[in-house]
């Protein structure tokens, strides 16, 4: 079975590298490099990367039309597998391949169809989740399902390592799908219950509302790390609030101020409701550090409101 594997984020490799060893993954279709840093220097991908140690021919259209979908069809590929590539598929490509089109996402379909679900997981504060192996169609995400594998969230889990965390049981779950696939041996089901959608994150987004309670700013924290990050305002420049030790009940009575240290845990600065430990932070044009590195630089942070 020749797979062309349309994939660009970190989440991805794993399954790549899964996928290579059980079967002729013949092209990888990803995004163009991008510019990064003010060097403005190209990045590839890390899909890129992998396959290119995997020595697997790569190409990275910025539009899926015209040459683009004739040098993909040059290759002869019996299936197309997705895994948060970034970009659409027409008809014509879903046309292509003879053993159908089909997408990892990691959420329990139709839950977060769209581009962030596992943000959108912590965000809402879910104890578990799932992936979903479904088969592509012109809508997002809106294809019938093969199967799903649930996985548990953490309470203290940011994007960062949940994605990681999905990564790695994603693979060997997406070879016991396929190999089915590859023997025309599974079945599939209408998506059931009520269909939600996430959106793309921008910096817009990452400025933390001190009058929210402890529980939804901590989850903001932590679904919006490694990115967008989110931020207050301290002294005039932007504060990033990079790591959650734990969430009090403990009510203060003004939101967004830093009240005290607390040995071995972290800062605790006031919410809405309750109180949230923050062990790691950011300021602007700094390096990120735990709690007590920036207080020796900044000691005067005690008492002082956020925001």
């Amino acid at each position: 079975m020749r797979i062309l594997f349309a994939a660009t984020a970190e989440i991805g490799v794993p399954t790549l590298n899964a996928l290579a060893k059980n079967f002729d993954v013949a092209l990888v279709l990803t995004n163009p490099d991008k510019p990064k840093g003010r060097s403005k220097k190209l990045i590839p991908s890390p899909i890129k990367v992998e396959a290119n140690k995997l020595n697997i021919p790569v190409l990275q259209p910025e539009k899926l039309r015209g040459n683009a979908l004739k040098e993909i069809a040059s290759f002869n590929c019996d299936i197309l597998i997705c895994f948060a590539y970034g970009k659409i598929f027409g008809p014509k490509l879903l046309s292509m391949f003879f053993k159908g089109c089909f997408n990892i996402h990691p959420s329990r379909l139709p839950q977060f169809r769209g581009s962030s679900p596992i943000q959108y997981a912590i965000l809402n504060n879910l104890e578990k989740s799932a992936i979903s192996i479904q088969k592509l169609s012109l809508e997002v995400d809106s294809g019938d399902i093969l199967s799903t594998l649930d996985f548990e969230i953490d309470k203290t889990d940011t994007t960062l390592s949940l994605s990681e965390k999905v990564s790695k049981i994603c693979a060997p779950f997406a070879i016991e799908t396929f190999k089915k696939v590859e023997l025309n041996d599974y079945t599939t089901y209408e998506q059931k219950g009520d269909i939600s959608y996430t959106k793309l994150f921008s910096k817009n987004d990452s400025l933390i509302d001190w009058t929210k309670s402890a529980i939804e700013i901590s989850a903001q924290v932590r679904a919006f790390y490694p990115w967008p990050k989110a931020s207050t305002l301290y002294e005039g420049k932007t504060l990033f609030i990079l790591g959650i030790k734990d969430v009090l009940d403990q009510n203060y009575p003004n939101p967004g101020v830093v009240i005290e240290k607390i040995k071995k845990q972290g800062l605790v600065i006031s919410c809405g409701s309750g109180a949230i430990i923050v062990d790691k932070l950011q300021l602007q044009g700094k390096k990120e550090m735990d709690y007590n590195a920036f207080l020796n630089g900044h000691r005067d942070i005690i008492e002082k409101k956020l925001g």
